[in-house]
């Protein structure tokens, strides 16, 4: 598993590194201070893995990601937990806060090589089938999984993938992206009410113009998908009230 780092702290990046020696298997092919650096190791390397400081001088590591047409899984790393919404909007799969645990970081590293060997395992027509409106078949490892829509809570973006979240607890990962699911999903169930998130309907248990509520997990409604959310769940459009 291939990585680059980015980072202009270089006592964080240093260490960082040292932390991902711990891991098998795990190689850096670039140790990069700045994003224009990194741009050239990105299109000659092709990484599995970037590993990305937020705040950067000039741009920032979140604009970077934004900017790049062919994304590698990313691992936010930041001193500030407060940018950890806006970076799983560009899909991330973590989101460490400085001074980094060791053992966080190889836990976001296992979840990245697990991605990858599931994207390798799994033809992407095999990731998610739908079968009829209630409910469709998940593949993990060598079989075909159903999950019924009633069992699911809410669905996340990752990457490529999804992780769907079900009142059991559990978590499932799926290979599909979440505008594909989202087009073979039963609108009567399931509604988008962000770029990372898709929520079924029955789950909701209360709701306004910039958030939905599942029980005790609350879910933020993007600007662009207010309306629709809306709509889909009340019947209404929201009223904007002007002073």
């Amino acid at each position: 598993m291939k990585y680059i780092i980015v980072d202009d702290d270089n006592i964080s990046r240093e260490s960082t590194i040292q932390y991902l020696q711990l891991v098998p298997s795990c190689e850096c092919i670039g140790d990069c201070e700045n994003v224009v650096e990194a741009t050239q190791k990105i299109h000659q390397e092709l990484p599995d893995v970037l590993i990305l400081d937020v705040e950067m001088p000039g741009l920032t590591g979140l604009q970077f990601a934004k900017s790049l047409t062919q994304l590698p899984l990313i691992i936010f790393i930041s001193s500030h937990p407060h940018y950890a919404a806006e970076a799983f909007e560009v899909d991330a799969i973590d989101y460490l806060v400085k001074p980094i645990a060791p053992e966080r970081l190889v836990k976001a590293m296992e979840k990245a090589r697990n991605l990858i060997e599931m994207k390798k395992s799994i033809s992407d027509k095999d990731g998610f089938n739908k079968t009829d409106d209630n409910s469709f078949f998940i593949k993990e490892k060598n079989a075909f999984v159903r999950i019924l829509n009633n069992d699911v809570i809410y669905i996340e973006s990752l990457a490529d993938f999804v992780t769907i979240y079900l009142k059991t607890g559990e978590k499932k990962i799926a290979l599909v992206n979440l505008k594909n699911l989202e087009h073979q999903l039963p609108s009567a169930i399931f509604v988008r009410i962000s770029r990372t998130h898709i929520v079924n309907k029955q789950k909701i248990t209360a709701l306004d113009s910039s958030s939905v509520m599942l029980e005790k997990i609350q879910l933020p409604v993007g600007k662009l998908y207010t309306n629709i959310t809306m709509q889909t769940v009340l019947g209404k459009s929201v009223i904007k009230r002007h002073s």
